[in-house]
């Protein structure tokens, strides 16, 4: 069992790191792409877990953006995901914004889950660093430092607002303009 599970896990490391290293090489030509569309292809990837955990979510109509549509649903799958794997005891709620900050859109997702400590909050997006043993939620600690090659890629900016215990706002920025 041991083996298994470790052969497994290496597995889906070498997976995560492989994405993470073809964001720059690989990615797709940026097209005009409806972050509604992607949300919802993400909630439809997401469903066992939005069902199994009860979770109630919650999203603007958001704009159409120019990226790289596979990145960018990479990028909103982790993010999701991440306020499903990391959620308390409470009824879970995320909430999807968005609002104009300059020239470009500011995103947010937010969810009531567990949080993340102030002087944790920019080494998450740091490869491999987890705040949490495998034991208690799973992952690869790349998540996050996907995204944020992502969003570095498409010319935006990833951060988070957050206190122990009550959930977090994570906050990311891409271009307003499609041309």
């Amino acid at each position: 069992d041991f083996i298994t599970y470790a052969s497994n896990r290496m597995k889906q490391l070498i997976k995560d790191l492989l994405s993470l290293s073809r964001i720059q090489t690989r990615g797709q030509e940026f097209s005009p792409v409806n972050c509604n569309d992607i949300i919802k292809d993400v909630l439809d990837i997401l469903q066992v877990s939005i069902e199994e955990k009860k979770a109630v979510i919650n999203c603007q109509k958001l704009p159409i953006v120019k990226g790289d549509k596979f990145q960018l649903t990479q990028l909103w799958q982790n993010l999701i995901s991440n306020a499903l794997k990391f959620h308390s005891n409470h009824p879970l709620k995320i909430s999807i914004t968005v609002s104009i900050f300059d020239d470009k859109w500011l995103f947010c997702v937010e969810d009531n889950g567990i949080g993340i400590a102030p002087e944790f909050q920019e080494r998450i997006f740091i490869v491999f660093q987890r705040l949490h043993t495998q034991n208690d939620y799973e992952g690869t600690g790349i998540g996050l430092a996907l995204c944020q090659k992502i969003l570095s890629r498409h010319g935006g900016k990833i951060w988070v607002n957050s206190e122990l215990g009550k959930g977090a706002k994570f906050y990311f920025t891409l271009p307003k303009n499609l041309a």
